[in-house]
């Protein structure tokens, strides 16, 4: 039973720690008058101008029908701009508009300001300590995904 607590303990701290970022995400946009997952959009096509829809949805965990829709409302406040390629009229390249990018500017600034206090409160040895840990529960996952897939 000691092994199950084990584990339960560590996805408990992980939902935590998500649930807590989550919640910073969330009182910034309110603030701003956007959703999460609008400001996901906004930070995914500004590192990724001209992406189509259909990648937007990977990205954003999404089904492309939903992500439509999530467009749709962005374009018509004006944060992106939806392009059709001449080679290929049935696919959507997106930009982000000037309003869209400050909108983008304003959250990721406001958010690093409020998450601030709190990530650089760990120390520096900590923080060497945390990065490790992640980078070590992600190797052993992702050796794990290539061993399934090899059987």
């Amino acid at each position: 039973m000691e092994e199950n607590e084990r584990i339960q303990r560590i996805f408990s701290s992980f939902r935590e720690l998500n649930q807590a970022f989550h919640q910073t995400i969330l009182q910034t946009t309110q603030r701003l008058g956007i959703t999460p997952v609008q400001y996901f959009v906004l930070s995914i096509v500004g590192e990724k101008p001209g992406i189509g829809l259909n990648e937007l949805s990977e990205k954003i965990h999404s089904v492309t029908s939903t992500t439509s829709g999530i467009v749709e409302r962005m374009v018509r406040s004006g944060w992106l701009e939806r392009e059709r390629p001449e080679s290929d009229r049935r696919s959507i390249r997106l930009t982000l508009t000037s309003e869209g990018e400050q909108l983008r500017s304003n959250v990721k600034a406001m958010r690093a300001t409020e998450l601030s206090a709190a990530l650089l409160g760990i120390t520096p040895e900590d923080e060497k300590h945390l990065l490790r840990i992640h980078k070590q529960i992600v190797r052993i996952i992702q050796r794990q995904r290539e061993e399934e897939e090899h059987e």
